[in-house]
């Protein structure tokens, strides 16, 4: 993947660079132009620039991370081409759900605590409890604020620290058969796999911006960890009839998808991998705060449908390891998100 310079893009931000000696002097270092002076004092990296063993891993709150994970090809949605299927990712987050709308009393109780949260972690507490969707399955789980740490470095997450979403959705490796515990997102045995959604939260007065960049690299991070998946399935597809044509379709979907919100709105991202690149889209945005509260319906199929792809992706890593060639009826059999491949229930 070619590299790119933070300076190529420009009004990637909501907010442009001041014109002061350390801009400066970082996007000289950007542009390689550093003068004959190895003095990396100024530049926007604190890592030496000759040595590529010996970076400082940035993190998503430290300043220049933005220009680090844009040069490392994760793109903002204003920079990011449309998926194909973005559409229809737009059509099932607008659907109205079945279940029924919390009440108006218990809607304005959580506008109230949520203009009173003070800090992110009680924002965090408001929206999860009251917003989002905790689903009664002994197979799908979800952590806070765990560092993605079962990750190779690549060429999108060079420098950079691992990833630490306030909240992942997966399946918990304890569920899984062994031969797919070399999907986990974590380095131990209470582990995440297969994840699909992330959140990114804030406090009513936080920082949204940094929020969606959040967001950008954990879903860059989920895409990549779907790709190997998907690699993994193709490598055994050739002992199921049919199966390599089902797993290159799953490879032109796009499956992974963040949220980042204050609790007073919520936007949600659709993420996927086109020409070295990890592009970062726009489906929605909707308010919390209005009655009926449609971003509660729109995280929640947001949600939803990620739980689809990542029991999906299971059901297609069992039939591949299985080797078990199924019969046409079977094929056709809709189990929750298996679409038929391989016994999901049980494993």
């Amino acid at each position: 993947m070619a590299k790119r310079k933070a300076g190529d893009e420009i009004g990637d931000t909501n907010k442009s660079l001041r014109l002061t000696r350390k801009n400066l002097a970082r996007l000289n270092s950007l542009n390689g132009d550093n003068n004959g002076d190895n003095d990396n004092s100024n530049s926007g990296y604190p890592e030496s620039e000759n040595d590529s063993d010996t970076m400082n891993n940035l993190s998503t709150t430290t300043s220049g991370f933005e220009a680090r994970a844009y040069e490392n090809g994760i793109l903002s949605p204003n920079s990011s081409q449309p998926a194909q299927d973005l559409d229809t990712i737009r059509h099932y987050l607008a659907k109205r759900r079945s279940s029924t709308q919390p009440s108006e009393r218990t809607h304005q109780q959580y506008c109230r605590k949520i203009s009173r949260s003070f800090n992110e972690s009680t924002a965090s507490y408001d929206i999860q409890s009251k917003i989002m969707k905790e689903y009664d399955d002994p197979h799908y789980d979800r952590f806070n604020n765990r560092a993605i740490t079962r990750i190779l470095e690549e060429d999108f997450n060079k420098g950079l620290s691992n990833p630490i979403p306030d909240r992942i959705e997966g399946l918990h490796t304890s569920t899984l058969p062994s031969y797919i515990h070399n999907h986990a997102l974590h380095d131990d045995d209470h582990s995440l796999a297969l994840c699909h959604f992330a959140t990114e939260f804030k406090r009513t007065d936080g920082n949204i911006h940094q929020a969606t960049y959040q967001a950008a690299y954990d879903g860059a991070t989920l895409v990549h960890a779907r790709g190997q998946a998907l690699a993994k399935a193709k490598v055994d597809a050739a002992r199921v009839q049919g199966l390599g044509a089902v797993i290159d379709k799953a490879a032109k979907e796009t499956a992974v998808i963040t949220c980042a919100t204050d609790g007073k709105v919520a936007q949600v991202f659709a993420h996927h991998f086109r020409d070295g690149e990890y592009h970062q889209n726009l489906v929605a945005r909707e308010s919390l705060l209005d009655y009926p509260n449609r971003g509660r319906e729109m995280i929640r199929n947001a949600q939803d449908y990620t739980r689809s792809k990542s029991y999906e992706l299971a059901a297609l890593l069992v039939a591949g390891a299985k080797g078990e060639e199924e019969d046409e009826g079977e094929q056709k059999e809709d189990k929750e998100g298996a679409g038929g491949w391989g016994q999901f229930w049980p494993f």
